[in-house]
């Protein structure tokens, strides 16, 4: 009988001991080292879908469907231009995309699989932030990117 209390005692200072020891532990840490100071909220921001019409031999051929999102910090908000003024960073997200598109000789419409898109969000990313005049766009990514022939839109 003796024996069953002093094991009992024991995994009762035991289970003390090791939560006490967890508890002064995770409190006692030493302090978070730079990288994690330096950790950054990301918020990724969706913007309204695009439609670039795709004209090849003087006709139109159908057209590119595709909606992208960008990732800024959180504390940006979209960004800042020189002035401190917030900007609307969806319109210079939507308009490079659009004008890459449509302008794009690589772009085979018939192969449209093929297409690059790491070299395309890459250059959006760039040219995005020259026009914003900062490095405020971390990443452009896409969230569907289609084509439609022009036969298969109902008129």
């Amino acid at each position: 009988m003796m024996r069953m209390v002093l094991i009992g005692i024991w995994a009762c200072v035991v289970t003390l001991g090791s939560t006490f020891g967890a508890s002064y532990w995770k409190s006692h840490r030493g302090a978070p080292g730079e990288a994690a100071q330096h950790a950054e909220k990301l918020e990724v921001k969706k913007v309204k879908p695009i439609t670039v019409p795709i004209i090849s031999e003087g006709t139109l051929k159908g057209y590119i469907s595709a909606e992208f999102a960008y990732v800024v910090e959180a504390s940006n908000k979209g960004g800042h231009g020189g002035g401190g003024a917030p900007v609307d960073a969806d319109s210079y997200v939507m308009d490079e995309a659009f004008r890459r598109l449509y302008a794009d000789n690589n772009l085979d419409f018939r192969r449209i699989e093929k297409y690059d898109l790491n070299s395309l969000t890459k250059e959006l990313t760039k040219s995005i932030n020259q026009r914003l005049g900062g490095e405020l766009v971390r990443e452009t990514l896409v969230k569907s990117f289609a084509f439609v022939p022009k036969d298969d839109i109902p008129h």
